[in-house]
């Protein structure tokens, strides 16, 4: 299978912008019926995501689990949110918040990377995109913030 990356670059804007992107690919893809993991640096991201899916718009409401805090019937949420590699069948979409790439084991047909202006987040980025191409797999890139997209790192 192959899969598709999307790295979305986000420009100046802080990390619950970006936090509340994800959330709006993620309800994107819910509406398109989709399973969507949403995999973060930490429990503390974990929770922000958590508040956000609920408020991240007016009247907009994700339906996802934690999944670090196991939930009995979190297979049976659209979005999972967790700081650990996937607990069950690979979703449609990694939203990918972390540093590292994710396991080139775990199949995902969609991930989307997001990025914003910081230095460190930057580097990481394209160390990531970098890890994909060695993966055979050519990202596409997104210009968020300048309201185009195409092109590559």
């Amino acid at each position: 299978m192959t899969t598709q990356v999307d790295f979305y670059l986000l420009g100046n804007v802080d990390q619950t912008g970006k936090l509340k992107y994800a959330c709006r690919i993620a309800q994107k893809a819910v509406k398109q019926g989709l399973k969507v993991f949403m995999q973060t640096e930490n429990s503390e991201q974990c929770q922000h995501l958590d508040t956000l899916l609920w408020t991240f718009s007016q009247g907009s409401f994700v339906p996802h689990a934690v999944v670090n805090e196991r939930p009995e019937n979190w297979e049976n949420f659209p979005v999972q949110i967790s700081n650990a590699a996937p607990l069950s069948e690979p979703a449609h979409l990694l939203i990918s918040l972390t540093a590292d790439p994710p396991n080139p084991h775990t199949p995902f047909k969609r991930i989307a990377d997001l990025i914003t202006d910081d230095p460190a987040e930057k580097q990481a980025g394209r160390n990531r995109f970098r890890y994909y191409r060695q993966q055979g797999i050519e990202p596409d890139t997104h210009l968020i913030a300048q309201g185009r997209s195409g092109g590559h790192q």
